[in-house]
């Protein structure tokens, strides 16, 4: 099964999305910051990142944009969760260019879907 490495500053929302995708059979990676999922992939490649829009410090934007400097992580799919759906963040994903942004109000069914869609 692929593995997924999660990205989330809010504890309850890491732990509830850890608990969706091992019940979907993916193989997980967790960093609770921009900078922590730069030391995972440092770890280890990604089949797929989900990345919290707002966090402190290093947001999901200027991680996004980390990522995508770093020749070798260039092609990892990189999903955006977000709980902001203003306009100022749908300029930014049209100019950031991620393979997906999945509001957080949409529930288990809709994120499942969309990763298994990009996965497969």
């Amino acid at each position: 099964m692929s593995l997924v490495l999660l990205v989330d500053d809010d504890e309850d929302m890491l732990k509830m999305m850890e608990r969706w995708f091992g019940k979907e059979g993916y193989e997980l990676m967790t960093a609770s910051s921009g900078e922590g999922a730069l030391e995972r992939l440092a770890e280890r490649i990604p089949d797929l990142i989900v990345l919290d829009y707002a966090m402190p410090g290093m947001d999901g934007c200027k991680t996004f944009q980390a990522i995508r400097d770093k020749t070798e992580y260039q092609d990892i799919p990189i999903v955006f969760r977000t709980g902001n759906e203003d306009e100022g963040v749908t300029e930014i994903m049209e100019r950031l260019k991620p393979d997906g942004v999945i509001p957080k109000s949409e529930g288990r069914p809709y994120l499942m879907k969309t990763i298994a869609g990009i996965l497969n």
